[in-house]
């Protein structure tokens, strides 16, 4: 599928998902040093929103943030 792309090519390709996806880990981890977490520590929240992809920023959006 990608075999007449140049790397630079792919990486324009796929620009907007990894801009949408450090835009949502800054703002999540932004939000855990600024609000606090309800269940877990702010540094576990913190590790999970930056090491696990989508699923990190969505899980404490959904579930550890405090309402």
């Amino acid at each position: 599928m990608f075999e007449n792309l140049t790397t630079l090519e792919i990486l324009k390709l796929f620009a907007p998902i990894i801009i949408a996806d450090l835009g949502l880990k800054i703002f999540c981890v932004i939000k855990i040093v600024r609000e606090g977490v309800r269940n877990l520590s702010k540094f576990i929240w913190i590790l999970i929103v930056i090491f696990i992809n989508i699923f990190g920023p969505v899980s404490f959006l959904l579930f550890g943030r405090r309402r």
